[in-house]
């Protein structure tokens, strides 16, 4: 495949062509199947809304305008070049270019490669969760970001991971606010005073940079992230999936999120995510120490079986209560028209 294929602009429509092509640069030889491309929509669609935020008034702010010139950084991105090299070679490749504009370029490339928000697209913002990448590979970058490092591992109270923690619960039992997110570095990120929750979509991505030969991400990272999404939206679930599938027609979501698969005991375990542990620990405690504060919620939290009987059976009682009080007051009421009728 040769490089005339990417020379349409980053701005137009992206044909089955150039995507297949861009697929097979991008992230290596294994040749994308019919069933990829088709299945790759959502990865395609943020790939394009990316380009359109980036290449704003004019394409001023970047020094790259086709999908050629994203592959030509990708190369570099995908050998383990250094930022500050790459830079250099940018600058070079595309004449010069104030810092920003280079920056702009190199920012835009690593967002499509790895769906995560990293800089700011020139004339708006990505809000407080914008990451830098400044110096070394675009590798060292992921493994840094991404990474278990050494920060302290959260404990969770208990080690397993019951079945009442779904995305569906999240919402129901909880009273959170599911937010669907394409970064990656947002995903079970839980914030405004812990009443949402944000829920990466792009299952297509990460199944195919399970099949690439140049992953950037660190080891076991894919497989880790797709196992959270096991856990949130089970497959074996009917109301979890019936729900799904109402969102994603809504929202336009990765239809690859109901073929998520489901965990068997032993591997709803903390212990088996290394990850994103301390995001679900926090996750899980925030569903523990949730406690019901409407009807609905009232409804669907039955973890406290005495408490949730006792709750409606005081309803039931206080709605007959005042079921058969009206129909005194109407009973009442109608003998008084009775009697003066009869005057």
């Amino acid at each position: 495949m040769g490089d005339t294929q990417f020379v349409t602009r980053l701005t137009g429509l992206i044909d089955f062509e150039t995507r297949d092509g861009l697929l097979l640069v991008l992230w290596g030889p294994a040749s994308p199947s019919k069933d990829d491309l088709c299945s790759m929509r959502s990865y395609f669609d943020y790939y394009a809304s990316q380009c359109q935020r980036f290449l704003l008034d004019g394409g001023r702010h970047v020094s790259i305008s086709t999908h050629a010139d994203v592959v030509w950084i990708a190369d570099r991105i995908v050998r383990d070049k250094q930022r500050a090299s790459i830079h250099q070679d940018v600058s070079q490749q595309f004449g010069g270019g104030t810092r920003s504009i280079i920056d702009g370029s190199l920012n835009l490339c690593s967002r499509l490669m790895l769906m995560t928000s990293i800089g700011e697209p020139p004339l708006g913002t990505d809000g407080p969760n914008t990451i830098r990448w400044g110096e070394g590979s675009l590798r060292d970058f992921a493994e840094t970001h991404f990474g278990t490092g050494s920060g302290v591992r959260l404990q969770p109270d208990k080690p397993q991971i019951g079945r009442i923690f779904t995305a569906l619960n999240l919402k129901e039992i909880g009273g959170m606010r599911i937010e669907w997110t394409r970064n990656l570095a947002d995903h079970l990120r839980l914030v405004d005073d812990d009443q949402t929750v944000s829920i990466f979509d792009c299952v297509a991505h990460l199944r195919f940079q399970k099949t690439v030969h140049q992953q950037i991400f660190p080891t076991g990272f894919i497989d880790e992230t797709l196992r959270t999404l096991a856990l949130l939206f089970p497959q074996n679930d009917a109301k979890t999936e019936m729900w799904l599938q109402s969102q994603i027609s809504e929202f336009g979501l990765d239809q690859l999120l109901t073929e998520c698969g489901s965990l068997a005991t032993h591997e709803r375990r903390f212990e088996n995510f290394s990850y994103w542990n301390n995001r679900l620990v926090i996750l899980k405690q925030a569903l523990d120490d949730s406690s019901p504060q409407t009807l609905s919620q009232w409804w669907f939290d039955r973890r406290n079986g005495v408490q949730w009987y006792t709750f409606w059976v005081a309803i039931l009682v206080f709605a007959i209560t005042v079921f058969f009080g009206l129909v005194q007051s109407i009973e009442g009421a109608l003998q008084v028209w009775l009697s003066w009728k009869s005057l």
